[in-house]
């Protein structure tokens, strides 16, 4: 089987974006190709053959007529690496120069002027002829029109995968810009979601707001080993918390909140450590609560799997979402894939967010988590915590014994392999975009 992948993230292992596909596909024998628009160097072990569009040659098209795109094997990897970190600065200036609604504007007016639907594309996906592609689908107007023009041009089945909630009306914003580009996107998807055969979403309620355009969609569980099981586990004061990940969207103010709920708890003496390993840029504000140096740390990102390592020795990962109004509404229908690694990394798993938010309530309601909602109950859990050490080595046996039984990677690659062979095989027969039901 050959799979088009058209993404907007470049394929790296080391980006939540490339993480997710590699989670996916990983152990999936077939051939693959990559369509993407973002600056960056693919780098893992399942595709080889890319064609990078990037918002720079965008512009260069506009401005000298250009033609965009480039096809891009990992034998390439030195030149494209030069060129992409250049772009990846540029683009950096343009946000800083206004708000993000306004800079996402700008970026699709971009594209829209530019000729990214131009024979290169076609000359690339024409050569690879694939059975099938699979193509996320963003709040992004250039990668929904870019997904029908490549599955208009050569007739095949599309499956797709939401995460984020840039449908629905339910979000609070005073932009007029937030609200013009929200309308413009949703037209957008509308036209796109006929195209697909299938849609993955992580989220029951995902499922069921985006069911009512009338295409099949399924829940897609990320996957893990779950192997880490640690039967010689003793709890040693300071409790290690780890936090791997992103920090936009105000999680920062979450982590803070943690952070000062800690140093609470260490007047008494060291009971818990926080590390934080991020390639955000913090507040200046915070990072004075966050990089204290004693009840909080701030670090370096680093690669996963040397993340992973870390998990190794410590004693919590951790989840955090905003508290805040506008970021409630824009996570409430998302599942962190985070969570899982943080379920597979063998700590007890802590989660910090609203109540109604996907991923809490999948933890809470399976009693895999040790969750706090609010800012005052952050405390409360720290010290039944601190009074009660043993409760980590429990629930670090449930968030294993659960993982295995629902999460476990052999188990949701079969299931994925059945839906793709499915699929193409019915396009091969019928024609088409594939199925109405699955």
């Amino acid at each position: 089987m050959k799979i088009l992948i058209i993404s907007m993230e470049v394929w790296r292992n080391d980006n939540n974006g490339g993480n997710v596909l590699t989670n996916i596909f990983d152990g999936f024998e077939a051939e693959y190709a990559q369509i993407y628009c973002s600056a960056g160097t693919p780098d893992n072990d399942i595709c080889k053959n890319y064609f990078q569009m990037t918002d720079g040659m965008a512009i260069q098209n506009i401005l000298h007529r250009k033609q965009i795109g480039r096809k891009i094997s990992l034998t390439d990897s030195g030149e494209a690496d030069g060129n992409s970190n250049k772009e990846d600065s540029v683009i950096r200036k343009v946000k800083k120069l206004g708000s993000f609604e306004i800079f996402r504007v700008a970026r699709e007016v971009v594209w829209g002027l530019s000729d990214y639907q131009n024979d290169s594309v076609k000359a690339f996906v024409n050569a690879f002829d694939p059975d099938i592609i699979f193509a996320p689908c963003y709040g992004v107007t250039y990668m929904l029109s870019l997904t029908r023009y490549v599955a208009g041009m050569i007739n095949k089945p599309v499956i797709s995968y939401i995460s984020d909630d840039f449908y629905t009306l339910r979000q609070f914003s005073l932009s007029p810009v937030f609200w013009g580009n929200r309308f413009v996107i949703r037209h957008f998807v509308r036209k796109t979601w006929n195209y697909y055969s299938l849609i993955y979403t992580m989220t029951s309620a995902q499922r069921q707001a985006m069911s009512k355009l009338g295409r099949p969609i399924k829940i897609l569980k990320k996957s893990g080993n779950f192997a880490q099981l640690r039967p010689d586990y003793v709890v040693d004061f300071p409790i290690k918390i780890v936090y791997g990940g992103s920090v936009y969207a105000d999680r920062w103010k979450t982590l803070c909140y943690l952070a000062e709920a800690i140093k609470k708890m260490n007047s008494k003496g060291g009971k818990f450590a926080l590390d934080i390993y991020t390639a955000n840029k913090i507040p200046e504000k915070a990072m004075k609560i966050l990089n204290n140096g004693y009840d909080s740390k701030v670090h370096k990102p680093v690669a996963f799997d040397e993340l992973m390592n870390i998990y190794k020795h410590s004693d919590i990962a951790l989840h955090v979402e905003s508290f805040d109004l506008k970021n409630r509404l824009n996570v409430r229908m998302s599942f962190s894939t985070k969570i899982i690694d943080c379920m597979d990394s063998g700590c007890a798993v802590m989660a910090i967010c609203d109540k109604k938010q996907g991923g809490y309530t999948y933890l809470k309601e399976n009693d895999i988590a040790l969750c706090a909602d609010s800012r005052k109950g952050i405390l409360e859990l720290l010290s039944q915590i601190a009074g009660q050490p043993g409760i980590l080595k429990d629930y670090q046996r449930k968030a294993i014994m659960f993982g295995r039984k629902n999460h476990l990677h052999e188990n949701i690659l079969k299931s994925i392999k059945t839906d793709f062979c499915l699929i193409a095989g019915r396009n091969k027969t019928k024609g088409g975009y594939g199925i109405t039901e699955i």
